[in-house]
């Protein structure tokens, strides 16, 4: 595991924790990502490690590998053991069945609540690319201060657009400063809004408007609150995935029950206490073809296609 640097160093390491979303198997790129190999275990980088393998080895610059928890299927258990052989055994969480990221994240916020009540979690994709890490760093680094200042807050990354994208989702940022006095003049909490909407994928026309606008950022999918505040928040707001959770005893037969929902329907649209970090790194959800291509090429890795589809990487 990547060795820890102090650069990027929280007030206390002991009590946040990284959960990585496996997810699915990405059907956009199929042929390329099949069920036995989804797309976080593609290898896109010069350095040939998986994409799985570089979101635990940078935010292993942040955290010790005994708060890297990850959840996935079943299935993909060997592959995340071939990719990542530190991973703690007691951190992987195998869901029977792929449910979204609303009940992937509430079962992650149940046990690190047992296992520490006052738990920070920061919410990561595993298969997404980040092409400058320092800066990406230092923004988690941001919302998780921001997130131990503001304990009620549910805080998400947002990225200002480059273009008009209709596969990303956007969050529609307050342009004030989200917090009153001194707090809002610290170095701290520039840069963190208060967050108006989110918004699902837009036709062009719309994304063309939101970036006009200025008050609309690409949704990177991350997000940073305390344990206890996002359960909170499932409790309230959903209880078809708080029931079947609320007795960890028989979360095996009662998984099946849970409803297949992402984070940002069950929650994020309907919260109070959202707020946004800006960020300014280099993104890509490696979402479609032309994503896969760009970073494929920015790294400096040969491929095959077909049809503009990536067939193979060399």
């Amino acid at each position: 595991m990547t060795k820890r640097n102090t650069q990027y160093a929280v007030r206390s390491t002991s009590n946040v924790y990284a959960v990585i979303l496996v997810g699915g198997i990405g059907k956009r790129l199929q042929p390329l990502s099949k069920p036995s190999r989804p797309k976080p275990f593609l290898s896109v980088t010069k350095d040939r490690k998986t994409i799985f393998a570089r979101t635990i080895a940078r935010i292993g610059k942040m955290l010790p590998i005994e708060n890297i928890i990850v959840v996935a299927n079943k299935r993909q258990a060997h592959l995340i053991k071939k990719s990542s052989p530190k991973i703690v055994k007691g951190n992987l969480l195998l869901e029977k069945a792929s449910k979204n990221t609303a009940p992937a994240i509430a079962l992650a916020s149940l046990k690190l609540k047992k296992r520490s009540g006052d738990a920070v979690i920061v919410v990561l994709p595993a298969d997404h690319y980040i092409g400058n890490e320092s800066v990406y760093l230092n923004t988690l680094k941001k919302g998780i201060d921001f997130v131990e200042s503001n304990p009620r807050a549910l805080v998400t990354i947002g990225l200002s657009p480059s273009f008009p994208a209709t596969d990303y989702g956007y969050i529609k940022i307050v342009h004030s400063p989200c917090l009153a006095g001194r707090q809002a003049r610290s170095t701290v909490h520039r840069n963190i809004f208060k967050v108006e909407r989110f918004v699902e994928k837009p036709n062009i026309e719309t994304a063309q408007k939101f970036i006009e606008d200025g008050s609309y950022l690409w949704n990177a999918g991350t997000f940073i609150f305390k344990a206890v505040t996002f359960l909170g928040a499932v409790r309230r707001l959903a209880k078809g995935i708080y029931g079947p959770l609320k007795d960890m005893r028989k979360i095996e037969e009662k998984y099946d029950m849970l409803p297949d929902i992402s984070v940002d329907y069950a929650i994020m649209e309907k919260a109070y206490e959202i707020y946004c970090v800006k960020g300014s790194y280099r993104w890509e959800d490696i979402g479609s073809f032309d994503s896969l291509k760009k970073v494929l090429n920015a790294e400096g890795r040969r491929f095959l296609e077909r049809d503009g589809k990536v067939t193979k990487i060399l």
